[in-house]
């Protein structure tokens, strides 16, 4: 894959990464900003150059279209933030579990989660840099990946083959043995019991990066 792309790939999973967080003040400016090159939306479909063009046009059509109808960020952030909530923390059982371990083993803190958490301090993340959230959290195995294609970029731009070797090596992991069978699943979730335009049709383009890291394997 070449530079370019793989940044472009950072782009792409960090964005699904914030998109698939816990919705923030933050999240609702990139969303209402006037400010093209600070759009999440915007910046979503500049990356996802990377599946063909106009891959995600319908989704980000349907997503901006509901934004739309919001005048305050404030409001838009209430709606995304009830519609997160009922779905991933509020039903019982779960409309929509945030951990890779409650779909593998059918409750937290499992093997898939130590497995997922062994690849981070192979890539050099240290006790100092842990995140907030438990390592098989969809959000932070997102960013994982974001990192990784990142570390990747850099290493190929500085000529230090194997350190981009290595970077390779662990996107391939994750992918292979979390994320393809992880991401899918949740994205499936997300897009039957989303309420909001948004979460659906985000879920639905998480379901089709899914589906082209798939065939590009």
């Amino acid at each position: 894959m070449l530079a370019e792309e793989l940044y472009l790939k950072s782009v792409l999973y960090d964005l699904l990464a914030r998109g698939f967080d816990y919705p923030d003040d933050e999240l609702a400016a990139s969303l209402t900003t006037s400010n093209q090159e600070e759009s999440f939306l915007w910046r979503l479909g500049q990356a996802a150059a990377l599946l063909g063009e106009g891959a995600l046009a319908e989704n980000l059509e349907a997503m901006d279209d509901f934004i739309s109808t919001y005048s305050e960020p404030e409001d838009l952030l209430l709606e995304l933030q009830k519609d997160y909530t009922r779905a991933c923390f509020a039903s019982r059982p779960r409309l929509v579990p945030l951990f890779e371990s409650v779909y593998k083993e059918g409750k937290l803190l499992q093997d898939s989660t130590f497995q997922v958490a062994r690849l981070y301090y192979e890539a050099g993340l240290q006790a100092e840099q842990k995140l907030d959230l438990p390592p098989d959290h969809i959000a932070v195995e997102l960013e994982f990946m974001s990192y990784l294609c990142l570390q990747h970029f850099e290493a190929l731009q500085k000529g230090e083959d194997e350190l981009a070797a290595r970077a390779e090596e662990l996107q391939r992991d994750l992918l292979d043995n979390h994320l393809l069978e992880f991401a899918t699943k949740f994205a499936a979730r997300f897009q039957e019991h989303g309420r909001t335009p948004f979460y659906r049709n985000l879920a639905s383009c998480l379901a089709k990066v899914m589906d082209w890291e798939q065939q590009a394997s």
